[in-house]
């Protein structure tokens, strides 16, 4: 009687048995899921994905890898892992130190290798909507999306070549003022990556140009303000770099880059490398007027020396009343005057402790071998080298040193005073490379505002006749330009 009655008791505790396994299975499925969905934006609470370099070990990320480079197509589980999981490492807190090799290994491990080119396609897509969604943030760490900004600049399609996706996303994010500046520089960067590549490919350039070139225009029309100063000008500086590999330079563009040559609102180095670009990607649809431009880079070169000479001129000025960072030195300068308090020289003069006028060289400056005393440099060396390499790029954006390149040459032969401009330059750049100083400078300055005055000054007005004809019965005078 026990044993007929025991089977059926066994049979239901083995069913009982079977049903909690059954039920154990599903909630681990479940638990699964939503392990994999709480991973959406760096929230994954799995150690296993806690840092980029766990992710990269763990067994999912290794079965996409696999998966990828045997030629398996990337379908909904593929997409699922890398938006819900993989992606969302660059914004993960404990990546943020070593942030720069998470963002080259998301491209690297997860789009490397990828046989098959349709998967390869898809894979591409779903980072690039991801990172632009993440760049896009305004509550992300903007390290983070600069990184997403960068790591789209750096996405290639199947031909390894930088991705036509990219681009424009890249151009679309460049045209954005409400974007944060640096966000806007990381797309600058990456843009400048995909011009580049279109380098001695016609096609390619042409069709960059069409798709950067009114981004690049925004870049450049946009006013300098205080508070934009740096971020604008390196900016546009990067974009006016950018306008020769585009091909033959439309009027329009070259219009606004004149503009930016004889702007004195905008830096320096800008303008510089606005000329280069001129005359580099000018040509006979640009319609630049080529008197008016040469003579605008004169006196940006002019104008460039007097910045200088006027900031080492404070400077000189500053030290001789005692003042440093905007403050008096105590006991050095005004109100007191020279050296003391109370206006008078210090015990002893103005030379060491001891009294007198210190050693050869005078008045406690030291001295050269011959007894005479240094000149105090108040042009630093790295200042007239910045010169120098001002002077010798206006140089050649007048008239290359072979006479063949420059926009002298734009519509035939230069004009007389073209050249002897273009020496000019190119010899005080030579000087100040060879000697570096404060003298150096300011000569060449001298010099410089003498030839302008010489090579670019209107013409002579017409002598008047003794006996003029009358008005009516002659002919106006042609208007001549001013020789350039």
């Amino acid at each position: 009687m026990n044993c007929v009655t025991s089977a059926p008791s066994l049979s239901r505790r083995r069913s009982h048995q079977l049903a909690g396994r059954l039920r154990h299975a599903v909630f681990v499925t479940a638990c699964a899921s939503l392990t994999l969905a709480s991973g959406a934006f760096g929230q994954n609470d799995d150690a296993r994905f806690s840092t980029w370099s766990k992710a990269e070990a763990a067994p999912e990320t290794r079965g996409y890898k696999e998966a990828m480079k045997s030629g398996a197509a990337f379908d909904a589980k593929q997409r699922e892992l890398l938006e819900q999981i993989l992606l969302p490492q660059l914004g993960l807190e404990a990546n943020r130190p070593t942030i720069e090799r998470v963002r080259k290994r998301l491209r690297e491990f997860l789009l490397g290798e990828i046989a098959d080119e349709k998967a390869a396609e898809e894979a591409g897509k779903t980072f690039l909507a991801f990172m632009e969604s993440l760049a896009g943030k305004d509550d992300a760490d903007p390290v983070v999306r600069v990184n997403a900004m960068l790591l789209i600049g750096e996405l290639q399609s199947a031909d390894r070549k930088p991705s036509p996706a990219a681009a424009t996303v890249l151009v679309k994010s460049l045209s954005k003022a409400d974007l944060p500046a640096a966000v806007r520089v990381a797309a600058c960067v990456g843009l400048a990556r995909h011009v580049e590549a279109t380098k001695g490919l016609p096609e390619e350039q042409k069709r960059m140009a069409d798709l950067a070139t009114p981004a690049i225009l925004s870049i450049l029309k946009q006013a300098a303000t205080p508070e934009t100063a740096v971020e604008n000008t390196w900016l546009a500086s990067r974009c006016v770099s950018m306008l020769p590999l585009l091909g033959p330079m439309a009027a329009t563009t070259a219009a606004e880059v004149v503009r930016i040559i004889g702007d004195d609102s905008r830096a320096i180095n800008l303008r510089v490398r606005a000329a280069a670009a001129l005359a580099a990607a000018a040509g006979p649809d640009s319609k630049v007027e080529k008197a008016a431009v040469i003579q605008a880079i004169g006196g940006l070169a002019v104008a460039a020396l007097e910045v200088d000479v006027a900031a080492a001129d404070r400077l000189k000025l500053a030290r001789a009343f005692g003042i440093t960072d905007g403050q008096p030195i105590p006991g050095g300068g005004p109100p007191g005057g020279f050296g003391s308090p109370d206006g008078y020289p210090p015990p002893g003069g103005f030379g060491p402790p001891g009294g007198g006028f210190g050693p050869p060289g005078g008045f406690g400056m030291p001295g050269d071998p011959s007894g005479m005393p240094l000149t105090e440099q108040f042009i630093p060396r790295e200042v007239c080298r910045r010169a120098a390499w001002r002077l010798a790029v206006l140089a050649d954006a007048i008239l290359t040193d072979d006479s063949k390149r420059g926009l002298a040459m734009l519509g035939g032969a230069p004009a007389p005073a073209d050249p002897s401009l273009a020496k000019s330059l190119r010899r005080a750049a030579m000087d100040l490379d060879t000697t570096p100083e404060d003298a150096t400078l300011r000569q060449a300055l001298t010099d410089l505002k003498q030839d302008l005055k010489r090579d670019l000054k209107p013409p002579a007005p017409a002598a008047v006749d003794e006996k003029p004809e009358p008005a009516a019965a002659r002919p106006p005078a042609p208007l001549r330009p001013a020789t350039s």
